[in-house]
């Protein structure tokens, strides 16, 4: 099902609580919800997101209370606002551990969590299951009475346990209790289609029953498929329940839109191990609207995030969108400052609001969803993320958000109808490399993520757009949209997986990879050569040594000058290809003229030295290669003034029948005036220039299908603009 609507919403809780707390809603309530729903509606706001969670919905077995909900409903309709429900199975009543005393999440080690509101039940637990499931359906069958309810969130952040800190267990994984294991036991048979030889070859053991096989809770000597396996059942149960929570919901509301969306998008992280994370390409199938959290202010060592690794997180999560056809949400995005107890991140301001929205806009997004109204009233959150002052009284930040949904609202067709520019450039998410860090000991995807953000960030300078294609999106075929892959990390491949790229390059495609790509298969076996699976005939070249680069090791390039090797250097033996680089004379970066396209392999993780210090020479050797296979930006831009400035700014191009979408991110701390030209073949008008944010209208010229103009856009600021046919009044005047 496809939304009619664009969504700016913002969380609200009735009483200041805080997601996913309920209180309850007594008489003299209903004035102070009325007078918050009246100044989110005046603040420009379309929407209302609200919540309800099972711990309120059914105190006691089989009693269920929706009153809470109910008035809500009645009160936001009311008021002229739409409303998103968000749904907390998660938050669970206590009740159920004593009627089910075996529904505890268990950790490998045999601990259990006894359930403080969150994390709730395991679901494995078929009772659990079949309470949570009425709940879904009971809360869809009140929610559906109400003409301007537009649909539901299933599932905030999608884990195997959430909300909650288990400090006394030491790197928990979950769930080990016996419904969960006996849940792993069935998708164990199936996958090795009842065969336990087959299985006792795989995970090197002698079990004589199913009944004995045990989930792994470590990593051994000898082989982590077992662990593989792990993962693998984790990241399916995960879409499995999700898709259950749908089909619950859609039983009795067959009629409005289901999300979910994910805490960010999974290319930051590991799969299914530890807490449980998932993956997006997965769980985008599952719903009607997929999405992200972005909290770009959060607290703790990565942030604030840089304004190219706030864009990977977007274009990853509208790739697996794209990749399922599902339109893309902001499930929430950040409007208060971020505290997590004692850790406060950066201010957030009424220009970051601002901009944050048109950055996900600007990468396809059709729904924003601000969290939250008021800032967190108690818990380890206390006092952050809120939008309003902690009385209710409105701010800067307020109307900044505000502004943003009476844009969308009054160009509501325009945004939804308006679509990324095709990108030519793909970073392959590889979700087995990321999932065989577990089978290596390496607690997260730390590298993986900075070498997708220092390719990621040359592009973006560059102008050119960057979308993220799956492992399962190359098997089926999608490559041939592309003509860049740039491949980060990518130490698992399958022989399928390698033929298709081998395809790709013969077809006239670039392929870019560096360290160890195909080290192993899908099983955790190593390859005979390194590339593996036949890709050493693609590169040119095959590895020679590989070691660690404690001594900051340089690689020298007569082209583009001396280049740091970041943590690990491998150097190759060079067949068919063309050494770029060397270290003690040693090829370190290959370039291969493969059939009709071409194949670079690097030896070390260029990506995460362009992060940590944007090396120049790396920039020039990437341009390059970028060059090299054709791909120029869809528009063309540039600074005039100042003179010689090269502070960094991004023009995006979103693309209607016969409109253009411009968005223009200054984010230096100086005005810049740029040039611009957008290609724009409806060439037989003058086109018109609009600027959205002030209605401000007028002419540019347009030659050879190419609109051209200057624009002064202020430090921080962001413009956005619509270009587009001129429409006249009765004397023919713009």
């Amino acid at each position: 099902m496809d939304p009619k609507t664009f969504p700016v919403s913002v969380w609200y809780g009735a009483n200041r609580a805080r997601a996913p707390m309920f209180w309850e809603i007594q008489g003299e309530d209903h004035k102070r919800i009325r007078a918050d729903f009246q100044s989110i509606r005046s603040s420009g706001f379309n929407t209302v997101r609200l919540w309800y969670d099972w711990l309120t919905a059914e105190k006691r077995p089989d009693q269920w209370d929706f009153s809470g909900i109910i008035t809500l409903l009645e009160l936001s309709h009311q008021a002229g606002l739409k409303s998103v429900i968000q749904v907390y199975s998660d938050s669970a009543p206590n009740w159920v551990e004593s009627e089910y005393p075996d529904s505890l999440f268990m950790d490998r080690s045999g601990l259990v969590i006894r359930n403080q509101a969150s994390p709730g039940y395991c679901t494995d637990h078929p009772k659990v299951r079949e309470h949570v499931g009425d709940f879904y359906y009971r809360l869809a069958e009140v929610a559906t009475r109400f003409p301007s309810f537009l649909g539901w969130d299933v599932w905030s952040e999608p884990h195997i346990v959430e909300w909650s800190w288990i400090d006394y267990m030491k790197e928990p994984w979950f769930c080990f209790c016996r419904h969960s294991q006996n849940r792993f036991r069935a998708w164990l048979q199936n996958r090795y289609e009842c065969d336990l030889d087959h299985l006792n070859r795989n995970w090197y053991r002698t079990y004589r029953y199913w009944e004995e096989v045990q989930p792994p809770g470590y990593i051994s000597l000898s082989t982590f498929r077992d662990v593989v396996d792990w993962i693998h059942f984790n990241t399916e149960k995960i879409a499995e329940d999700l898709a259950w929570k749908v089909d619950h919901v859609k039983k009795a509301d067959p009629d409005h839109v289901v999300s979910s969306h994910a805490a960010i998008s999974s290319v930051y992280g590991m799969p299914g191990i530890g807490y449980g994370a998932s993956d997006d390409w997965l769980l985008a199938r599952q719903v009607d609207v997929w999405g992200t959290s972005l909290y770009p202010k959060h607290t703790g060592p990565w942030m604030p995030l840089k304004p190219h690794q706030i864009c990977v997180a977007l274009d990853a999560t509208a790739s697996s969108c794209r990749s399922a056809a599902k339109p893309f949400w902001v499930g929430e995005l950040q409007t208060g400052d971020g505290v997590t107890g004692m850790r406060f991140g950066e201010s957030v301001t009424a220009e970051d609001v601002d901009r944050w929205a048109w950055r996900c806009v600007s990468r396809g997004a059709t729904g924003l969803h601000y969290y939250a109204w008021y800032p967190m009233s108690c818990g380890y959150e206390i006092s952050g993320f809120g939008l309003c002052e902690p009385d209710g009284s409105v701010n800067d930040r307020v109307w900044s958000a505000g502004n943003v949904g009476r844009i969308v609202s009054e160009n509501e067709d325009l945004f939804m109808k308006a679509k990324p520019a095709q990108a030519d450039v793909a970073i392959l998410y590889n979700i087995e490399a990321h999932g065989s860090l577990a089978g290596l000991r390496v607690s997260a995807a730390t590298q993986i993520r900075k070498d997708m953000f220092g390719f990621y960030r040359v592009l973006m300078e560059l102008g050119i757009p960057v979308e993220f294609v799956h492992l399962d999106d190359i098997a089926e075929g999608m490559l041939a949209q592309y003509r860049f892959l740039y491949m980060p990390s990518s130490y698992v491949l399958t022989e399928r997986h390698a033929r298709r790229i081998q395809e790709f390059v013969a077809r006239g495609g670039t392929v870019m990879a560096d360290f160890r790509v195909g080290w192993m298969n899908d099983q955790g076996e190593l390859s005979l050569k390194i590339p593996g699976m036949g890709l050493d005939r693609v590169f040119g070249c095959y590895e020679d040594d590989t070691v660690d680069n404690r001594d900051k090791k340089i690689i020298s390039s007569h082209l583009y000058g001396p280049i740091p090797a970041h943590e690990h250097l491998s150097t190759f033996i060079v067949t068919d290809g063309k050494s770029l680089a060397e270290y003690n004379g040693r090829p370190v970066i290959v370039k291969n003229q493969y059939e009709e396209g071409a194949a670079y392999m690097i030896g070390t993780q260029i990506g995460c030295v362009l992060e940590e210090e944007n090396h120049s020479g790396i920039r020039r050797f990437l341009s390059s290669a970028v060059e090299d296979a054709g791909i120029v930006p869809y528009c063309r831009s540039f600074i005039r003034s100042p003179e010689g400035s090269d502070a960094p700014y991004e023009v995006r191009i979103n693309i209607s029948d016969e409109r253009r979408i411009v968005f223009v991110f200054n984010d230096s701390s100086e005005p810049l005036t740029l040039g611009l030209e957008i290609p724009f073949p409806l060439s037989d008008f003058e086109p018109v220039w609009k600027n959205l944010k002030t209605g401000e209208e007028r002419l540019v010229q347009c030659i050879n299908g190419v609109a051209k103009m200057d624009l002064l856009i202020e430090q921080n600021e962001t413009g956005v603009y619509a270009l587009g046919k001129p429409h006249y009044d009765k004397e023919g005047r713009v």
